[in-house]
């Protein structure tokens, strides 16, 4: 990566889904040891916008780079070298086991890296399940046991802890928090619909707003009444937490 450079970067004209424009002009820039959360209702472009950053969709005039690297000429040894990417809900079609399906996604497969991260997110116990026969909380926190294990310099997640009880949810962002540590090598692009949960974690907020507006920038800036109340089409009450993250409360 050149100095100075953005671990993620991207320039776009506009955010399409077919004929929809889902946002305009976005503008992007991620630098290590930040926590990007994308925030916006069901709709918004938050998993379009996830996988046009993995690389996993056409850029159609989008500019993405990736360690100072346009992604389009980036490798597929490299790439996964660099980012690693979980979908909101895995489809998996074999039953190999869950410790199996980890150490596939090294680059290079090691049983106690892949057993590490297992246990860093209470999914130790089924090891030696198949993946078919996972409930959908268990198979979401083997996913992010799977990006981790890669041991890339950016995670890119989508609805990471939409399946977690209470919990779990604490326990995973408390995890993340302290594998990209602000003054770390390593970066997070996340969705998320629970704000508490992102306020937790997230050092910065894209906020996908109605008719392709957003807005960027540090969570203590963006996460505020008006531009919550302009995502969601709702009111946001905010209740203050000295020395914790605010706490907010949809109304009507």
């Amino acid at each position: 990566m050149r100095d100075g450079a953005a671990l993620l970067r991207l320039r776009a004209a506009e955010l399409r889904a077919g004929s929809q424009c889902l946002v305009r002009e976005p503008r992007l820039d991620v630098q290590p040891g930040q926590r990007w959360a994308l925030i916006g209702r069901n709709g918004a472009g938050k998993s379009t916008l996830l996988r046009l950053l993995a690389g996993l969709l056409e850029p159609h005039g989008a500019t993405v780079e990736l360690a100072g690297e346009a992604l389009a000429r980036v490798s597929p040894a490299r790439l996964a070298r660099l980012r690693a990417y979980m979908p909101a809900q895995p489809h998996d079609r074999f039953g190999i086991s869950v410790l199996d399906a980890l150490m596939l996604g090294q680059r290079e497969p090691d049983e106690q890296r892949a057993l590490h991260w297992l246990q860093a997110v209470d999914a130790l116990a089924l090891a030696r399940r198949s993946l078919l026969r996972l409930s959908s909380g268990e198979r979401q926190r083997v996913a992010l046991a799977q990006v981790l294990a890669q041991d890339t310099a950016l995670l890119l997640l989508d609805e990471p802890v939409s399946f977690q009880d209470p919990r779990h949810q604490a326990s995973l962002a408390k995890l993340l928090g302290l594998h990209l540590a602000p003054d770390g090598p390593r970066a997070l692009v996340f969705s998320a619909h629970d704000l508490n949960w992102v306020a937790a974690l997230a050092t910065h907020v894209l906020a996908l707003l109605p008719d392709g507006a957003w807005t960027a920038g540090e969570a203590s800036r963006v996460l505020c009444e008006d531009t919550l109340g302009r995502a969601y089409g709702c009111a946001w009450q905010r209740i203050a937490r000295p020395g914790r993250a605010d706490l907010w409360i949809a109304g009507d």
